[in-house]
């Protein structure tokens, strides 16, 4: 693939021969870079059809990502650097010899601020609206950045999976709070928490884990029972004598252990998955990860959430989706920074857990999950959404779902700014949509660009 380089301002724009720099460059983008502080620049793009009286397609690209990036080129085919960062990095003519992939990898790894441009930097053929995976740039800038991982292609081809080694076993805790409900689960009355203790004793390929089970007083003796024979020698019960609250129970599920992580787990799911553990814990390898969520799946096997999204009332993306669904630009395939995944299923470190004192006992039932992975993202700690474990969730079956508005309220309260301004999602979004729309007149869905969600109502 071609590419030429071409200098703007104190910036160098690499420009592959299929892209188009767009003529707004000199005006509105222009103003936008002669501000930007930002060393690595990237921004959206258009893609006309064969249908000359059809809108081109639009890829609107949400903010800085970079488990998304090493999952593929999700920043697109243009770039643009300062002119200090392309020296530093081998020069121009040594960057357009590389793909769209590596090149972006390479700019990033070196950058100090990296930035979206909420514009239309470039057009090319709607054949380029999907991002590039480039397998052995993936490779190359895991060694560069120490990063020990086996990577390969997914299954659909749409990105590159980072498999990261564990160096060695860590200890986990895994946190079941339950009233010890009964439910029907795959057409057999079970009691929620001993199903999900079993699957995942039977399950799990990691075994290196203590069982915390905290219980409400009115939990019935035979739901206890059944509790503790579920993993016979391995359950801790933690009795619990107040009134409902979620965050409460795993706050005190957590006091009761030494383990190096905590895995958030609900009463009503199947972590049947055999490497849902270790796959969890593996991206704790890099010191920035503060806490990681699984794929969560309905009964059904269909999506029930794939990471948060604010607009700013939190939903879950791509809810009520089929399980397998690649998502807008196959977001869904590659692992992804998010702002929030749901405590459902969900693992963190214990020290991180402790450094931002657990989660809030003011959200007893909802957004308890929300307000503590944003407390993480203040430490500078990542969260992050992976698509390659999976978690099943039956959800809603212990307690009726409700919506309280002082909760939804005090959310705004807490985090007004981080809930209007969504990191992963876009200036032009209009609010309050569930299936977006561009606030631009005339343009596409920004179901493209981020697909569609399902407002949140309880774990």
């Amino acid at each position: 693939m071609t590419t030429s380089s071409r200098r703007i301002g104190h910036y160098i724009a690499f420009v592959p021969a299929h892209c188009k720099l767009e003529r707004g460059f000199r005006t509105e983008m222009g103003r936008w870079l002669r501000a930007s502080t930002c060393d690595m620049v990237y921004g959206d793009s258009l893609h006309p059809t064969n249908d000359k009286y059809e809108e081109p397609i639009q890829v609107l690209r949400p903010g800085w990502s970079p488990e998304r990036l090493r999952g593929h080129c999700y920043v697109g085919d243009v770039v643009l650097a300062t002119v200090e960062l392309v020296a530093r990095v081998g020069g121009a003519d040594a960057l357009c010899s590389l793909s769209p992939h590596h090149r972006a990898l390479l700019l990033s790894e070196h950058a100090a601020s990296i930035g979206r441009m909420p514009l239309f930097l470039y057009s090319a053929p709607w054949e380029y609206r999907f991002p590039s995976a480039d397998l052995e740039a993936v490779k190359s800038h895991c060694l560069r950045t120490g990063i020990n991982a086996q990577c390969h292609t997914n299954e659909n081809g749409s990105g590159v999976v980072v498999e990261r080694t564990q160096n060695n076993e860590p200890t986990v805790a895994v946190i079941i709070p339950t009233r010890g409900t009964e439910a029907e689960v795959r057409g057999k009355n079970r009691v929620l928490a001993a199903h999900a203790i079993a699957q995942l004793v039977e399950h799990s390929t990691f075994q290196n884990f203590e069982i915390i089970v905290v219980v409400d007083d009115a939990t019935p003796a035979t739901a206890l029972q059944d509790i503790t024979n579920a993993a016979p020698g391995r359950v801790h019960i933690v009795p619990f004598d107040r009134p409902f609250n979620f965050a409460e129970k795993v706050n005190l599920g957590a006091a009761h252990t030494t383990a190096d992580y905590l895995l958030l787990l609900n009463d009503d799911t199947e972590p049947s998955n055999p490497h849902l553990i270790e796959t969890l814990l593996s991206y704790f390898s890099d010191d920035t990860v503060g806490l990681v969520g699984p794929k969560l799946l309905y009964e059904d096997g269909s999506i029930q959430s794939a990471g948060h999204f604010f607009n700013p009332v939190p939903y879950d993306s791509y809810r009520g989706f089929p399980g397998n669904c690649a998502g807008a630009y196959n977001m869904l395939t590659v692992a992804r920074e998010v702002s929030s995944v749901i405590a459902a299923c969900a693992l963190t470190p214990r020290h991180v857990f402790v450094e931002v004192g657990g989660l809030s006992a003011q959200f007893p039932g909802d957004y308890n999950d929300i307000d503590f992975a944003l407390k993480i993202q203040l430490l500078g700690k990542r969260v992050l959404y992976t698509p390659y474990t999976d978690c099943f969730h039956f959800e809603s079956k212990s307690r009726e779902a409700k919506l309280n508005p002082a909760h939804v309220a005090l959310l705004g309260e807490r985090w007004r700014d981080q809930l209007e301004n969504e990191t992963y999602g876009h200036p032009a979004l209009q609010k309050y949509q569930v299936a977006w729309k561009a606030n631009r007149p005339g343009q596409r869905s920004v179901d493209e660009a981020v697909g569609p969600t399902a407002p949140i109502a309880s774990k």
